[in-house]
Formats: C-alpha cells, sequence, structure tokens
C-alpha cells in the first residue's frame, strides 16, 4: 500500500511540477532578472497562500503529525547558500532535474548522478563530520522543534501570519493573470501545488509516512540499502521522488512538450558541479527546495524557512557573481548560465 500510493503520490506532483514548468531555480532567479519575472514567484506565493493554512489546520485537528525539520540555523545559513549557488551554475533545482529528465531532457542525468555523489558526501563521506558539527544543537522552543508559531508565542504568530498572508494575497489579487500557453500560468499552478501537496499529507499518513516530499538522504539510504545491507526505513519519500519521471513523462506528452535531447559539453559541465553543490548543500541543510521550500515552510519550520531564505542569497550571490564574470570576461557569454523562464 505504501508503494502504490508513493507512486501516485509522486506521479501527481511530477504531472503538476512539469505543466507549470515549476523550476525552483526560475522562481528565485526571476526575480533579480531585469525585468523580474514573476509569474512563478506568483505560483509559490498562492501555494503558501493555500497550503499553510490548510496543513497547520490539520495539524490543530489532530489529522497528520508531522516531522518538523530543526533549526540548526548554522546548517540552514551553509547548506541553503551551497545550494543555492549549485542551483544557479545548473540553471535548474533538485526537483527540475527529476521532472526535466521526464520530459526528455537527458543532459540532466550528469546532476541527478554528481547530486547522488554530492548527498553521499554529506551523508557518509568527508563531508560528514561537518555536517555533523553544523547540525549540532539545534535551537528548540518549550522542549520542541522551533516553528514560527511557537517562537513568537500563539498570539502573536498568528497575528503575524495572517498579516502576511492577507499581504500576499493583496499582491497575487493586483498581479496580472496571463493567458495559459504551452506552461500553466501562475493561476492554475499555485491552486493546484497548493491543493495537491496540502492533500499528500494524507496519502503519506496512510503509507505509514510522516513527511509527504523530499531528496536529501535518498542516494544515501538507496547505498546503504543495496550495498551495506542497512534495514530499509519507510519508502514513501524515495518512491514519491522517483514517481515525478512518468509523471513528468506523461505531462510532457499530453501538453507536446516532450524532446528527448541532450546538451552541449558546457552545459553538462554546469549541470555536473551544481548538482555536486546541491547534493551537498541539501545534505547539510537536511532538504532541498522541495523538502524545504514546498514541505517544510508550510508546516512553518524556522529550519525550512532559513534554508529557503539562505537559497534565495545563494542564488543572489552567484547570479551577482556570474553577471560580473561575463562582464569580465566577455568569451564566457556563450557557456555562462543565465536565468530563463525554463529552468
Amino acid at each position: 500500500m505504501t508503494i502504490l500510493l508513493a507512486l501516485a503520490a509522486g506521479s501527481v506532483l511530477g504531472y503538476l511540477l512539469e505543466r507549470g514548468d515549476f523550476c525552483f531555480h526560475s522562481t528565485l532567479r526571476g526575480l533579480f532578472r531585469r525585468p523580474p519575472q514573476l509569474n512563478l514567484v506568483r505560483a509559490y506565493l498562492l501555494t503558501l497562500l493555500i497550503s499553510i493554512p490548510l496543513v497547520q489546520g490539520m495539524i490543530a485537528l489532530g489529522w497528520i503529525t508531522p516531522w518538523i525539520a530543526p533549526w540548526a540555523w548554522q546548517a540552514n545559513l551553509a547548506g541553503g547558500l551551497i545550494f543555492g549557488a549549485g542551483m544557479v551554475i545548473a540553471a535548474t533545482c533538485v526537483t527540475g532535474i527529476f521532472y526535466k529528465l521526464g520530459h526528455g531532457m537527458l543532459g540532466v542525468l550528469a546532476g541527478l548522478a554528481t547530486w547522488s555523489i554530492g548527498d553521499l558526501l554529506a551523508w557518509r563521506g568527508p563531508l560528514n563530520p561537518l555536517r555533523i558539527a553544523l547540525n549540532q544543537n539545534p535551537v528548540v522552543t518549550d522542549g520542541q522543534t522551533t516553528t514560527f508559531l511557537n517562537l513568537l508565542g500563539a498570539p502573536m504568530g498568528l497575528v503575524l501570519l495572517v498579516l502576511l498572508l492577507a499581504a500576499a494575497a493583496l499582491f497575487l489579487w493586483r498581479s496580472p493573470r496571463p493567458q495559459q500557453g504551452n506552461y500553466w500560468s501562475w493561476l492554475p499552478l499555485g491552486i493546484a501545488i497548493g491543493l495537491f501537496t496540502s492533500l499528500a499529507w494524507l496519502l503519506a499518513r496512510a503509507g505509514g509516512a510522516n513527511y509527504t516530499f523530499g531528496t536529501s538522504r535518498v542516494p544515501t539510504a538507496l547505498y546503504e540499502s543495496l550495498l551495506v545491507g542497512s534495514e530499509s526505513a519507510n519508502l514513501w519519500i524515495p518512491v514519491a521522488l522517483i514517481a515525478l519521471l512518468p509523471g513528468a513523462f506523461i505531462a510532457a506528452r499530453r501538453a507536446g512538450t516532450f524532446w528527448a535531447r541532450g546538451e552541449t559539453s558546457a552545459r553538462y559541465t554546469q549541470l555536473a558541479a551544481g548538482g555536486l553543490l546541491m547534493g551537498i548543500g541539501a545534505g547539510i541543510s537536511g532538504g532541498c527546495n522541495l523538502g524545504h521550500s514546498l514541505v517544510g515552510v508550510p508546516l512553518l519550520s524556522l529550519g525550512s524557512i532559513t534554508t529557503t531564505l539562505a537559497m534565495l542569497l545563494g542564488v543572489y550571490l552567484t547570479d551577482r557573481a556570474a553577471g560580473l564574470l561575463r562582464h569580465l570576461l566577455p568569451h564566457l557569454n556563450r557557456t555562462a548560465p543565465r536565468a530563463t523562464t525554463s529552468g
């Protein structure tokens, strides 16, 4: 039952991500383009606007008892910065690697391989002591994992949360609603992702899991299970992650966006380097753009919020560094990764 539910959940999420081309690299880097490209930013805000009340309501009603990422702020900052840099170098995020492979972008296999290596380096390799040191002594509040609400206290936290959600709602209300092209615009995409990532908590609970989606430690867990002989934990997250591929493939075939293709040698290098950094960054911070930004933020985890903000800072700094390099070394213009609406 767990495997079937995880296959269904991952396939639906892969379908939705592909239909909206919802790459977190493009989401964050679009903020720094001139002019800004905010379609995916709006989709992400709408996702949070829907999922935060729904997830918090299910927790309050006792329907779900999720694991909440700890607030180890040193690890969250360091891992998020590294992950953000990796996204810019690879011009994609970890989730993007999976759904883009589903729509035929075969070159991301280079990023997939090095992401797995980075994960192993952080969890079992020479970077494991650093990961452990940065994650020691996470900040707790009243003996519990620190969240936005319990850190500020229920009255103040709830008021501030309502004000933030109201500001996001006002921004979205005043935002343009473009016509749909090959990919969904922010309005249907945000509604679909927000509703489904909330519903997925009930599916995960039925499958015996206390978290819905993520990528960190999946390669390490598979390595330990297959080669070391360790007893495997709940299969929900790895199965759901792998199921992104068929979901994205079905979406791309139905929409006519499937295109099997390779990459230039420069892009293979960028994907490999960026994938390695994303594997390391996610390992250190305990999660990626999927596990922290789409799943952990609606839980109001301070660890996930801090990591997401650190990713944003990492994207900004690396984007500016790439721009400076292109200015100083014009010949790099042909190979340096650029922000695009797709990637």
